[in-house]
């Protein structure tokens, strides 16, 4: 099942949005289950940065084309039956699922309490009947709660709490609707159980559960397919490699359309023609060529070569599949480079910022001139904190350190700073400030996943994005250049034209050097100095 992609838009008040029409047939049926019947939206918040804001359209888009195609298949009578026993027994597949995203790492037991009582109170006590608000005492169990109008009216509502679609989706079934009806209502039944379990495991209770024990095997029906499946490689890649959690964001949409496309065969089932058809069949008039080949075909052959390499799987699919990109026509003769004039308007604004009060008023002052000077990823800059710009006998430096957040490299680099950026006071604002974030505000709880593979954002790069929907506002919003980016490029192609060492502008930018002969003997901190006393200041026109 392809999707067929829709347009994600900028929001008039901020953020994204997108629409997904209800197909026509579907209709009645889509609003009985999920409250919704011409249209579903998506609202993305303000801040989100494109990459993420993507993901998160993917996944709610493969989302909704489940539901849809499910419903299609219960009308054309491909839905399957459930007995209710069976339906029970399929919640004990979704109890133990549900439980193994969470119970590795299930974060703060407050979450999970605060999700049982949003289940309990904002869920199901609103369809209690007015029979027990005249008289609670007389129902304290609270059997109305599976009355066949309340049951109906929360079943939307639990299936969305639970990832029912998610679930049935990587299980490969179809159910009619009253099988469907039947398999909510059991996940209803066991939900709160599932909660107060990994409120128990975020407590550091990893007691056995007997839970699953009472469950009834599932007996007949449709049975996936055997083997790994192609989720369950991405969720084992992430936990074991740890990537990125941007990486982890962008390839989740990936591997849910995957696992919806290849469920009857599983990761080991895939075969090469398989494979190139369905990467080829994901070219759309909104997703090109290049995001397929670097996002899609990039996910999925580095995921399945590393299941191949731990002998997970058997082949990897992916791995002679090409993508043929058009080359893309570029009108700026600077290239990706900032030109004299947008750089001098972008730095010029920033200076407009004498006082900076916030951590959002700093960013804008400080981080465009400090990228400027050192050609850093952005990102590396904007979850700098105070206690990683140091004084070294005189020499003023700032260490980027996984230990902030997120290095492509995963190594920490010392990069000097620009004698014009300490005439500027820089070094002064970071003292007001101490050794905390300097561009973002870190005495705010950060919002924590439970799910790997659902990481939160940081909020250096909500920062960073912020920063470049500024840029784009002063005017520079040629889509052939990143608002934050390219000014390493800029530093590159600045650098080259004094006559830097490559060498020294490598190790400067953090780039990886081209042969191995170069990797030894890395530049001191006290030669990188040297090299960037000979980088011109900006001269702002």
């Amino acid at each position: 099942m392809a999707l067929r992609m829709v347009e994600l838009v900028r929001a008039k008040g901020g953020g994204f949005i997108a629409r997904k029409g209800i197909p026509a047939d579907v209709r009645d049926d889509y609003e009985r289950l999920y409250g919704v019947r011409w249209e579903s939206q998506l609202r993305i918040p303000s801040g989100t940065p494109v990459p993420f804001a993507k993901s998160q359209q993917g996944e709610w888009l493969a989302e909704i084309e489940t539901r849809i195609a499910a419903l299609r298949a219960q009308r054309n009578g491909e839905g399957q039956p459930l007995t209710r026993l069976n339906a029970i027994a399929l919640a004990g597949r979704w109890y133990v699922w549900f439980v193994k995203q969470h119970e590795a790492n299930p974060g703060p037991a407050k979450y999970w309490r605060e999700f049982g009582d949003h289940l309990v109170w904002n869920v199901i006590y609103p369809e209690a009947p007015e029979s027990y608000h005249e008289n609670p005492k007389a129902d304290p169990n609270w059997d109305w709660a599976k009355e066949p109008d309340a049951r109906e009216a929360v079943r939307p509502q639990v299936a969305e709490l639970a990832r029912v679609a998610t679930f049935l989706a990587g299980e490969g079934k179809a159910l009619n609707p009253a099988a469907y009806a039947l398999f909510v209502d059991a996940v209803s039944d066991n939900l709160l159980l599932v909660i107060r379990l990994l409120e128990r495991r975020a407590n550091g209770d990893y007691s056995r559960d007997d839970n699953p024990d009472a469950f009834p095997p599932f007996t007949d029906g449709y049975v996936r397919a055997s083997g790994v499946s192609c989720w369950d490689l991405f969720e084992a890649f992430v936990i074991v490699t740890k990537p990125a959690p941007q990486t982890v964001g962008r390839w989740r949409a990936v591997f849910l359309e995957m696992q919806r496309e290849f469920a009857e065969v599983g990761a080991d089932g895939i075969t090469d023609d398989a494979a190139r058809k369905w990467v080829h069949g994901l070219i759309t008039e909104k997703r090109t060529a290049i995001t397929v080949r670097e996002i899609w075909l990039s996910a999925s052959r580095r995921v399945f070569g590393w299941a191949r390499e731990h002998k997970r799987i058997r082949q990897n699919p992916f791995r002679e599949v090409k993508v043929d990109v058009p080359r893309k026509m570029q009108t700026r003769e600077d290239g990706r480079n900032f030109t004299s004039a947008e750089a001098s308007m972008i730095l010029k604004a920033s200076l407009s910022f004498a006082n900076p009060a916030t951590p959002t008023e700093r960013a804008r002052r400080w981080v465009p001139w400090l990228c400027a000077y050192s050609g850093a990823r952005p990102g590396e800059i904007t979850q700098l904190r105070g206690i990683d710009v140091e004084d070294r006998n005189g020499l003023y430096v700032m260490k980027l350190t996984p230990e902030a957040g997120t290095m492509k490299s995963r190594k920490t680099r010392v990069v000097p700073l620009h004698e014009h950026i300490i005439a500027q006071g820089f070094i002064e604002m970071v003292r007001r400030v101490g050794k905390g974030a300097l561009f973002y505000n870190d005495t705010a709880p950060q919002r924590v996943s439970t799910d790997p593979l659902r990481p939160a954002r940081s909020r250096a790069n909500t920062a960073r994005a912020h920063l470049g929907e500024w840029v784009r506002g002063l005017g520079v919003d040629d889509p052939e250049l990143s608002p934050n980016h390219s000014w390493r490029h800029t530093f590159k192609r600045i650098a080259d034209d004094i006559g830097m060492p490559e060498k020294m502008n490598d190790a400067i930018t953090g780039h990886t050097q081209a042969t191995e002969g170069r990797k030894y003997g890395a530049p001191s901190v006290e030669a990188m100095a040297k090299a960037l006393k000979n980088f011109p200041r900006y001269e702002l026109a």
